[in-house]
């Protein structure tokens, strides 16, 4: 039975997600299973290149095959599917040269939350390089926090998931702003505040 979700701590596993089209793989699994010939047309890319891919998620125990099946000219073959809806790198467990793998993704997402704020509160944000580092670090350390409560088996969608976890980091957030950048700490206890 597939995981809700898995935080990675270790380093090894996370480096094999560095590769986005290795994230793109396993977000595609999640949602069902595939063959490699699937998604080779889904990614634009070799039998032999998502095959490679496959193998490395594979030794990792990201994603596995879930049966076999024979074809009409009797090539077997396999479909697979990720362990989990959901990988998570807890970046606080990794050292600085994987972390620095994946702060991109943790800039864009802050990025996404400073972007709601400043068309909600109609006053443009700007944050520095360093607090919007140091934000983007609060933001992921919170998604971990939050994602350990997803314990119980998992009934729909991986993006449901994703959101439900997302909308209880901003919830956290938003009952703590001591934590946040000044420059941002105003909007959340505004957005915080009952209407």
């Amino acid at each position: 039975m597939k995981r809700t979700l898995e935080i990675i701590v270790d380093p090894e596993r996370a480096k094999v997600l560095v590769d986005p089209m290795r994230r793109e793989i396993v977000r595609l699994l999640a949602e069902g299973e595939k063959t490699q010939t699937e998604l080779a047309k889904l990614l634009g890319l070799s039998d032999p290149s998502v095959g490679h891919h496959l193998n490395l998620l594979r030794e990792r125990g990201l994603v596995r095959i879930v049966r076999k099946e024979a074809e009409e000219h009797g090539i077997l073959q396999k479909f697979y599917e990720s362990t989990a809806y959901l990988f998570l790198i807890d970046s606080r467990k990794m050292p600085m040269e994987v972390e620095r793998y994946f702060m991109p993704i943790a800039l864009e997402r802050t990025r996404g939350i400073i972007a709601l704020l400043s068309v909600l509160s109609d006053t443009p944000i700007i944050l520095g390089t360093d607090q919007l580092e140091t934000f983007a670090r609060l933001v992921a350390s919170t998604i971990i926090d939050v994602a350990k409560k997803f314990t119980k088996p998992w009934i729909g969608t991986r993006e449901e998931l994703i959101a439900k976890i997302y909308r209880n980091v901003l919830d956290q957030l938003i009952s703590k702003p001591d934590q946040l950048p000044e420059a941002v700490k105003t909007y959340f206890v505004k957005i915080g505040r009952p209407r």
